[in-house]
Formats: structure tokens, sequence, C-alpha cells
């Protein structure tokens, strides 16, 4: 009764002291997540005046800058202006997205960004001024105080944003030395409780040792017990006492060894007495890695790459070994466990064997069905894939096809047909791959290749393919062959990609207007004299079309479809100096596209032919020329 009574209060006070723990713990986690959102937000409000005080020097740079040209004319004091503009705007978006769960700063910004805005604006003004008219009438503007008076208010608006940022960092600052002295004080109070009760359960707990002591006699009968245990098992367990002298070894590990204890064996004779090997060869294991060796210098260990040779095989075994220690820490045995993994072995070389197998068959089959295309289908391998799986996607799509291929590839034989067009395809599929895309399908000497990131991959597919198309021709021109041209249409929306077929023979395939409106704009290069045309969808999804060489050409209505496709020219791959006069043709030729449009082809046709004295190479714009020509006569008549 006395027992239980003690072990009642054991259990009651590691309970209690457990108790206090968790909740010490629990206030302590809790603290120091305040803590860090603290710090967090200190390092947050830091953050936004550094970016502050980054827009305000932009601006000031900006007006420095335009300053020192007015006054010189020498273009050098403008590359702190140029500078601004090209990142103040991104320093106020990460302004923006540093005080977005801040209202007063977005309402600051709601403030100051038009104020900016107006200041450049003014800046520009009064540098144009001074190109056209001279320094005289550019500081009539700058003597008006107007961009004064805008960058005071900026000033004004940027100081009550600092001010407020400095005031909630102070406060967050206040609050975090408050959160430091509560989690002190409760750690204080919890480590007494704790110690108060633990010095009251280890004093039982001694009383309790000392009377188990007694019942180390009984343990001792029971070992005759354990040793039977020991022999029934279907493993080998070898025993070694502190001076490396064989202990004990059951009947397993006597059958693995071809012997039983050799009395006064030392640990030094173990190569001899009980050698093992090392895998797959005639070495002995090295001595001090055996788990024997290591166990009685305290560590335990496991090890599956030895072997033990009998007179008539080799048995590969598991061997763990595991220290055991005294009440001082010394090692008093060391026991090793051996498993005979003969089995294991042999099912792991069947399965690496298959797995092998299997690699080999999912490699061959990536080659007819993308990987890419599985991955989409949400498949582990193409053995998952089943008749009838589909999957609706948002993606870009992009058709290619070579210019009179059929009149290119009569004056081949087969054979050089077959290496021509895998010569091409295989750079072409590189560069696809390289954009985070994957080939559809080869329809003959055409691609049809899908891209389910952003549809900027699909386009700088193209240009790259366009600029490899450049050195392929330049290879082809090495060895006397013709060049060729290509044609690319990219669109980019939903489309449903999956499996058709029948029960014996099924394709991948994807279906959608998306689909066939690439297809559609691929064939409408060939109209208009171009590589690449993009859709209005694309257009709309790059990130930055300001990053390409990016025309607007037309409104069409493509065959088979009602409603009218805005309809692009990629032509960063054209010949440069073709590419250079569509870019200082930019405006001209959108203003007369917006005139052409209205039906003023008079005025439109004038600026298609002053486009054209610049760069002849337009093809596009000589097919405006002969259109208002023709809608000229036309009207006429």
């Amino acid at each position: 009764m006395m027992k239980l009574s003690i072990q009642r209060k054991i259990v009651v006070g590691f309970g209690l002291t457990s108790s206090l723990i968790v909740i010490v713990s629990l206030s302590g986690y809790y603290s120091a997540f305040r803590l860090r959102e603290a710090n967090h937000k200190e390092l947050h409000a830091k953050k936004v005046l550094t970016k502050l005080e980054e827009v305000l020097a932009e601006i000031t740079d900006a007006e420095t800058g335009q300053r020192g040209y007015l006054l010189t004319g020498k273009p050098r004091y403008l590359e702190p202006y140029k500078k601004a503009i090209d990142k103040v705007e991104d320093d106020i978006k990460q302004l923006q997205a540093l005080t977005a769960d801040n209202p007063y700063h977005q309402k600051k910004l709601d403030v100051v960004v038009p104020l900016i805005d107006e200041k450049f604006t003014e800046l520009q003004q009064t540098i144009n001024v001074r190109n056209k008219q001279g320094l005289d009438a550019a500081l009539e503007i700058v003597n008006t105080n107007q961009g004064k008076l805008i960058m005071d208010q900026i000033r004004e608006v940027f100081s009550k944003m600092k001010a407020e940022e400095e005031r909630l960092f102070q406060a967050r600052a206040q609050r975090t030395q408050g959160t430091v002295h509560t989690t002190i004080w409760i750690f204080s109070i919890g480590l007494a409780f704790d110690l108060g009760i633990l010095v009251f359960v280890y004093s039982h707990i001694y009383r309790e040792i000392n009377q188990r002591l007694q019942a180390q006699d009984q343990l001792r009968d029971s070992e005759s017990r354990l040793t039977q245990f020991l022999e029934a098992i279907p493993v080998g367990v070898f025993v070694v006492d502190q001076n490396g002298t064989p202990y004990y070894a059951n009947q397993t590990a006597k059958k693995l060894f071809g012997q039983g204890i050799i009395p006064k064996t030392s640990a030094n004779l173990y190569p001899e007495v009980y050698p093992v090997y090392s895998p797959k060869a005639e070495k002995v294991y090295p001595h001090n890695l055996e788990p024997i060796i290591q166990a009685l210098n305290g560590k335990s260990s496991v090890h599956d790459g030895i072997e033990i040779h009998q007179p008539d095989k080799i048995v590969p075994i598991e061997v763990l070994g595991t220290p055991i220690f005294d009440d001082k820490g010394n090692v008093t045995y060391a026991i090793v466990v051996l498993n005979d993994i003969t089995e294991r072995k042999r099912a792991e070389a069947e399965r690496l064997k298959f797995t092998c197998h299997l690699n080999q068959l999912n490699q061959a089959f990536s080659r007819f069905v993308p990987g890419q295309f599985l991955q989409l289908l949400n498949k582990q391998s193409i053995v998952d894939v089943k008749l009838g799986d589909q999957v609706e996607k948002d993606m870009s799509i992009l058709f290619s096809d070579i210019r009179d291929f059929t009149a290119l590839s009569e004056g081949m034989t087969p054979e050089e047909n077959f290496k021509f067009i895998n010569s091409y395809l295989s750079r072409m599929e590189s560069i696809i791959i390289k954009n985070q895309g994957f080939v559809d399908k080869y329809i003959g000497d055409a691609i049809m290749a899908l891209f389910s990131g952003s549809a900027d991959d699909a386009v700088k597919a193209g240009i790259a393919m366009l600029n490899q198309l450049v050195e392929y021709n330049q290879h082809r021109a090495n060895c006397n062959y013709r060049a060729i041209k290509i044609g690319m249409g990219i669109n980019t929306g939903t489309l449903m990609l999956g499996t058709v077929g029948g029960y014996n023979r099924m394709d991948t395939t994807v279906i959608s207007d998306a689909v066939n409106l690439a297809a559609r704009l691929e064939g409408l290069t060939k109209n208009y004299g171009v590589s690449l045309l993009i859709s209005h969808h694309t257009f709309k999804q790059l990130q930055n079309p300001s990053d390409y060489a990016i025309r607007m050409i037309d409104h069409v209505k493509v065959k088979g479809k009602s409603e009218l496709v805005t309809v692009y020219e990629v032509f960063d791959a054209d010949l440069p100096e073709v590419r250079e006069g569509k870019l200082a043709n930019q405006d001209r030729f959108a203003l007369a596209l917006s005139l052409y449009s209205q039906q003023a082809y008079a005025e439109a046709l004038q600026l298609f032919e002053a486009c054209l004295r610049q760069n002849q190479g337009d093809q596009v714009a000589q097919i405006y020329q002969q259109r208002c020509h023709l809608n000229s006569n036309t009207n006429a008549v």
C-alpha cells in the first residue's frame, strides 16, 4: 500500500511539473512569437523609412540633373534624371507593397504619386523647352516656381509618412520591451515552482530505488528464461564483455560463424576467429569499423555491407552493434545482432533491375508522350494514363511551319528529307524546352508547342527559334543548301488537354478554339510577310509588352470565327536594319493604321509611304500602301 502511495505521489509530482513546463513553454513560445512579430514590424518600418528616403532622393537627383542640363546643355547631366525615371516607378510600387496594410500611408501615396508624375512631367517639359527654345525659355518655366511648389508638397507628404512610421516604430519598441519583462517573470516563477516540485519528486524516487534494489535477486532468476528467448529468435545474437572476450552466442549466431564461443579470445583476434568480409571482395572487413569493436568503444552502429564466407556459400548479413553501460557510464557488455539478408538482397537486386527497366521504358515513352503532358494530367507514369483522361488549362499555343516545304522537299531524296527535317526539329525542340514549353506534336515540318506558364515563355521561345533559324541557315549555306523561312503564330486561352482514340490505340491531343486561332495566326504570317504573329489574348497576358519589339498590324476576322481578332507582329528577330526601321517608325505606323481604320486613305497613304522611305524592308507597310491605293481608287470610282 505504501509503495502504491509513493508511485501516486511521483505521478502527481511529474504531472504538475510537466503541466507547469507546458504552460511556461507555451507562454514563452507566445512571447517569442510576439517578439519575432515585433522585430519583423520594426524591420518593416525601417524598410519603409529607407524606401521613402530612396524615392525622395531619386526625385531630388532627377531635379538636380535637370537643373544641371538646363544650365550647361550637356547631356551627361541628364544621367541622374534618366536613372530616376527608370527606377522611381519600381520603388513606388515597392513602397505601395510595403505599406499595403497601412491605410494612412496608402492615402498619402494616393496623394503623392500624382504629384511625382506631375513633377517628372514638369522636369521633362523644361528639358524639351531647353532643347527646342533655349535656356531662357526653360528658365521662364523654372521661375514660375511651379516645380518648387510640387517638390515642397512631395516633401511634406513624405515627411508626414516618415513621422507616422517613426511613431509606429516607437510604439512597437515599447510593446517589445513590455513583452520581454513579462517573459522573464513567467520563466522565473515557473522555474521556482518546477524546482520545488522536482525536489519533492526526486526524494520519493530515491526511496523507491532503494526498495527496488531488493528485487534484483528476482531478476537473476529470469536470466535462464531470457536465454531461452534468445535461442528461439531467428537472428544471431553475439555478446562480449568489456574486455572483448566472447560471453554468449545463440544457435543462429553459431550457425552463421560455423562455431560457438572460443574461450580467451581477445578483440584483436576477431579477424582470425570470427572473420567477416567486405561485400563482393575477399578482403577482411576493417577491424576498427566492425560493429562489435564500435560497440566496445561506446558507439551504436548498423551495417548491412558485411559478408560471412561459409565453405559452400557467401551469406550477406545486416549487423546491429549496441553497447551496454553500467550506472557510471562504462561499457560492461557489447551486443551484436546478425540478420541473414540473403533474400532481401536478392529482392533488392530484382527490384533494382525492374526499376531500371521501368525507367528505360518511361524514358522511351517520354519521347512519344512528353513528361510535361503527363504532369498536366496529374499522372506519374505513362502506365497511369487512361483513355478519356482530360484537364482544362489556360495555356499558350505556338504553331510554326516551314515556308514552301513541299517545293523544298521535292528536290531531296526520302533519306535527305528525313535528315533535314530532324536536323531542323531537334534544334527547335531544345529551345521550346529551354523556355518552359514542350512539343505537343510534329505535323510533318510543322510544330505545335504548349506553354503552361506565362505567355512570355511562348513569345520568348518564338523569338529564340527565329534567332536559331539564322544560325541554322548559316550552317545550311556552308553546306551549299538553300536557306529556309518559317512562320509562327501564338495564341493564349483555355483549352482541353487529354487523350483520345480507342482501346488499342490512343493519342494525346488538345482541343479548343484557342488552338485553332493559333494555327490561323501561323497561316496569316504568309499574308503579311512576317515571321511571328500573336493575338491580342497573348498580348494582354505579357508581363511587360515594352520588353519586346512589337506592334499592332491589323484587326482581322479569322476563317471560321465571327469576332474580330487584333493581330500583333513581334519583330525582335528581324534583320537589324529592318528591326531598327520598324522601331523608328513605331508611332508613325500606329497613326497611319489608325487613319486607315477611319478610312482616311490619303492621309494614311502618306504616312505608310514615309515609313517605307525610312524602311524599305517593312512588308506590312507595303501591303497597307497597296490597300490605300486600291481603296482610294475604289472611292474615286
